[in-house]
């Protein structure tokens, strides 16, 4: 894999080029996420399978089944062997799994309604969780007892900074919250909003970028909203790509924070300059197939898409050398 070096520019992105399109699983991926080495890649789809991905090879190097309770949100814990994964069937537990012998470890019970949500420190073994039961829960890894929680007023959405210090929360579609976790319980520190949103345009989920200067919304719409971290103002409104089922749309920000990657139900994968909003470049996904997800490594030039078919990405300059070997 090609490791990013530098910032990432228009002439560089298109270089990649679809690699893999695995068959291991026909249904719909529901979540995907790289460890953040960026060397494994696990999703989850809705026939309640989780396959783990080995990015040197592209190729399926575990698979797990959670046929009772099926499974969401599919996230790397701290340890890269080991994930959590949301629950869709039975209850809303939220399950912690050892990829190595298929085991669980320990199970996070306490929302009573769906899961929507799961993000893990990059720092410690701390999780956020978010759900339809309009709270947001903070998780220590180590025990199942959940160590802090808010009661919200409507389905929220959250996430860590990128140094695993403070972590903001999404409200009522319109409002962004900062907390530090030392203190989160004696509220926010930073509050911005109302921000100006569509009727009808619900936050899916939220993301810092790399560089923790900017937050970007995910939402149900053709629209993703580039906010500033330190100020609240929206900087940008991505909203060229499609979206028409009008589903919940997960982009990324490239590593170094300089694009935001995005699939659209036109069948294009599109990627966004963060300083001037505007469409850098459009490359088509293998045989025009819309995708919901889109994803790139944390570490390397490497990328997934995925919608009811997985692609996985990465320069064409790795695919001619492979090819040579």
């Amino acid at each position: 894999m090609m490791p990013i070096e530098v910032e990432l520019t228009v002439e560089t992105l298109t270089k990649l080029v679809p690699a893999k399109q695995p068959s291991d699983s026909m249904a719909k991926v529901n979540s995907l996420s790289f460890s953040s080495s960026g060397e494994n890649m696990i999703m989850s789809t809705d026939d309640d399978s989780m396959f783990l991905y080995d990015m040197n090879s592209g190729m399926r190097s575990r698979s797990v089944n959670s046929k009772k309770y099926g499974c969401s949100h599919v996230k790397f814990a701290s340890d890269a062997m080991c994930a959590l994964h949301g629950s869709t069937k039975v209850d809303n537990t939220i399950r912690y799994l050892s990829l190595i012998d298929n085991k669980y470890i320990r199970y996070f019970q306490g929302h009573d309604k769906l899961v929507t949500g799961i993000n893990v420190s990059p720092l410690d073994d701390m999780f956020l969780s978010v759900a339809e039961d309009k709270t947001i829960r903070l998780w220590d890894l180590k025990t199942h007892n959940c160590i802090g929680l808010m009661n919200l007023s409507a389905t929220p959405i959250a996430t860590f900074d990128p140094e695993g210090l403070l972590f903001a929360a999404g409200l009522d579609n319109n409002i962004i919250k900062l907390y530090d976790l030392r203190s989160f319980d004696k509220g926010p520190f930073s509050s911005f909003g109302p921000l100006e949103n569509e009727h009808g345009v619900e936050w899916t989920a939220m993301r810092f970028s790399p560089c923790g200067k900017y937050i970007l919304i995910c939402t149900n719409s053709a629209q993703l909203f580039l906010v500033d971290a330190f100020s609240g103002v929206i900087k940008n409104v991505f909203q060229e790509h499609q979206n028409c089922l009008r589903i919940p749309m997960m982009a990324s920000f490239t590593p170094e924070s300089s694009h935001v990657m995005v699939g659209s139900s036109d069948g294009m994968i599109y990627f966004y300059d963060v300083e001037s909003g505007s469409v850098a470049l459009k490359i088509p996904a293998p045989n025009n197939q819309p995708c919901h997800i889109a994803e790139f490594s944390p570490q390397h030039f490497v990328a997934a898409t995925a919608d009811s078919k997985l692609t996985l990405w990465c320069a064409n300059d790795d695919l001619k050398a492979r090819a040579q070997r």
